[in-house]
């Protein structure tokens, strides 16, 4: 989901460059409990090994089953890495070609999809419905033929030109999905399962049919403010856009052949990570299952995963060899923070306490943020400040949990000073990215605000 994210922080005193393990141990539970999720497990792998893994809460929360690092979870949008990794397969033993328009490859799709490519469609480029917006997260509950997906998506006409932007379409790789299975021979998940599980010893991934011996965490949703437990998700009504299921365990070999050439040479895997381009030559920091950043002059790939019961996140940082992968057993959480706290411990570089305060040469802008900030928390004023996506942070029941941890931080406040500002995207995609570091009663936060057109569209807060 790309709506605007807002994501929890840590409920700590002030930062300090590193914090001791058993510290940084202690906290990641605090947070994650206060946060109201039922269950959460985080891995960091380090040159191929698990350096550090914690779990905290429960399983099921009927029966008060313990949490556990072992645990299978859906990975939700984590998927289109393996499908896109699976297309690549098929152009590499040139069975396909990334140039080729949909209407070659499958038939029976709306006209109005056929001339969008392979590759276009790969980078969330082709302007191709999203049905997932069209038809609500409950679809996944239930299984689907391909028809019925496509005859969904098709509701909505196309809202661009295939490579005019980049507009997130889970219509897209399932159309991929398709496209894997035909060119191939094989259903989509014996695909899967034959050329990619089986080989990198994922003996516990999963799409359609669950092992005997993989247990997987209840998923719950919390659309009300109550968390209600889900289904398990049908793979045949998202297949490679958001149906695999997996474990950390399982995710470390992924991660560990994604540096080697076990699956795609080095030039071709290289695309996955691409940044794409548009008709018009912007460039767009998408790749294939992947966005690509960086962050303090690391470069990093992430991308998030949520199924109507689960969420994770995954963030890589190739040059240090390391990853992050963070998931719980709800829709939802404000997960990606806590991948990225974590990451700053492991890489001190990112700590933002050691961010010098920049000279703020407009005092006046900073207060308006400050009112911004205040808008979305305290649901100050007409929240005018604010996007769509933020107004929903801010009146919406199934935030509650994330924005009552805020309240205090915003009502002590004793100061609210600019450490950075960083312009993203260009033209019509242009954001304007700013780090504040705020002192309040319990400490200090950090928060990352970017605006778009002169209003709030996304908020991150962390302690370090």
């Amino acid at each position: 989901m790309l709506l605007s994210v807002a994501l929890l922080s840590l409920l700590s005193a002030a930062p300090c460059p590193q914090l001791s393990a058993a510290e940084f141990t202690k906290r990641t539970e605090e947070r994650i409990l206060a946060g109201g999720v039922p269950g959460a497990a985080l891995a960091v792998f380090k040159d191929g090994k698990v350096m550090y893994q914690q779990a905290a809460g429960f399983a099921d929360v009927a029966k008060q089953t313990p949490y556990t690092t072992e645990l299978a979870f859906e990975v939700g949008s984590l998927s289109k890495q393996f499908t896109a990794m699976a297309l690549l397969m098929l152009v590499n033993e040139k069975k396909l070609a990334l140039d080729a328009p949909l209407g070659t490859v499958l038939d029976e799709l709306p006209e109005a999809w056929r001339a969008a490519t392979v590759e276009q469609v790969m980078h969330h480029m082709s302007g191709i419905p999203d049905y997932e917006e069209i038809a609500g997260y409950d679809y996944y509950n239930e299984p689907h033929a391909a028809a019925d997906v496509i005859r969904r998506a098709a509701e909505h006409q196309p809202h661009f030109k295939p490579g005019e932007r980049f507009e997130y379409s889970n219509t897209g790789y399932y159309l991929l999905s398709l496209i894997v299975a035909k060119q191939s021979g094989l259903p989509f998940e014996r695909f899967l399962a034959t050329r990619i599980f089986e080989p990198l010893g994922m003996r516990s991934s999963y799409a359609l049919e669950r092992p005997a011996d993989v247990q997987v965490a209840t998923g719950y949703h919390g659309r009300t403010g109550t968390r209600v437990a889900q289904p398990p998700i049908a793979w045949s009504a998202t297949l490679g856009a958001g149906g695999i299921v997996s474990t950390i365990a399982d995710m470390l070999r992924w991660d560990e052949a994604l540096y080697t050439e076990r699956l795609l040479p080095a030039a071709l895997r290289a695309k996955l990570w691409e940044p794409a381009k548009a008709n018009d030559g912007r460039t767009i920091p998408y790749g294939a299952g992947w966005f690509t950043d960086e962050t303090r002059g690391l470069a990093h790939l992430s991308h998030s995963g949520q199924t109507n019961g689960f969420s994770c996140y995954y963030l890589r940082f190739p040059e240090q060899h390391l990853s992050v992968l963070v998931h719980y057993n709800t829709y939802g959480g404000g997960i990606g923070s806590l991948a990225r706290t974590a990451a700053a411990h492991f890489l001190p570089a990112l700590n933002y306490a050691s961010l010098p305060l920049a000279r703020d040469e407009d005092p006046d802008l900073t207060a308006e943020h400050l009112a911004a900030l205040r808008q979305a928390v305290l649901k100050e004023g007409e929240l005018d400040l604010l996007g769509p996506g933020m107004r929903r942070f801010a009146n919406e029941a199934s935030f509650a949990s994330e924005r009552d941890p805020l309240r205090p931080l915003l009502e002590s406040s004793r100061s609210f000073r600019l450490v950075r500002e960083h312009p993203l995207g260009e033209g019509a995609d242009a954001v304007e990215e700013f780090l504040y570091r705020q002192e309040h009663a319990d400490g200090e936060t950090f928060w990352t605000m970017r605006f778009a057109e002169g209003v709030l569209v996304s908020l991150n807060w962390e302690d370090e």
